[in-house]
């Protein structure tokens, strides 16, 4: 059986290796487990209405990934090479951008080196 949460859920900094198992909700609002110890995505709700922030955990693997992501997709920058915006998308369903991240910031190198009109 599927629970609804209206809300936020914030799991960052803590420390975590493994989420807890959530992959039975849906959540009405925004998912943040930056800034912690994860090696994948296992736990994530399957249904997140608005972003979802996994940047500056240690991903070796996106299992887990939510099925449906309504709003932006957050992830570091180094691992780019690793999991590409295609591969990303293949695996759920993100409405709005897939943004790789550098300390918390957009990583804008690569769309500053884009030809002129094309950002």
């Amino acid at each position: 059986m599927k629970k609804i949460i209206d809300g936020d859920i914030e799991l960052d900094n803590l420390h975590l290796k493994d989420l807890p198992d959530l992959f039975n909700v849906q959540l009405n609002g925004g998912f943040d487990c930056r800034y912690n110890q994860l090696t994948n995505l296992v736990g994530c709700p399957h249904y997140i209405k608005w972003s979802f922030s996994c940047e500056s955990n240690p991903l070796t693997s996106l299992k887990g990934i939510p099925e449906y992501i309504g709003g932006y997709f957050y992830i570091d920058a180094n691992l780019k090479d690793k999991f590409s915006e295609n591969y990303i998308r293949m695996l759920s369903d993100i409405q709005g951008e897939v943004r790789y991240m550098v300390d918390g910031l957009i990583d804008w190198a690569e769309w500053e080196q884009a030809p002129a009109g094309d950002n």
